[in-house]
């Protein structure tokens, strides 16, 4: 607990002994009211048919997806990528491009 006063400006004010043995007599029981919620558990995300949002301030990209949960609920968010980032997922898009074309030549063979 802080207090103020017109001389001090900021004192420190020790917790009573009372204050103190109530806090560490026992630890209260979980039950159902004091235990956490679940975290939903992300199955996956989905790209959105969206214009990237470059910062040239900063040189970042941002990509705007949904988040599909297991129990079929969804959110959207934004993927935010530095510089490197964005250079990395240019190299990697055009490998998956490139060996989705040699699979389409495979098969047409």
């Amino acid at each position: 607990m802080t207090t103020t006063d017109q001389h001090h400006r900021s004192r420190r004010t020790p917790p009573s002994t009372a204050e103190e043995s109530a806090q560490s007599a026992t630890a209260p029981e979980p039950s159902e009211r004091t235990s956490r919620p679940t975290t939903p558990i992300v199955q996956g995300l989905a790209l959105l048919d969206k214009d990237p949002r470059y910062d040239r301030r900063t040189g970042h990209a941002a990509l705007s997806v949904d988040v599909c949960f297991l129990d079929g609920t969804k959110t959207t968010a934004k993927i935010e990528l530095d510089p490197g980032r964005v250079q990395l997922l240019s190299i990697q898009l055009e490998r998956a491009i490139a060996l989705r074309e040699a699979a389409g030549k495979e098969e047409s063979e």
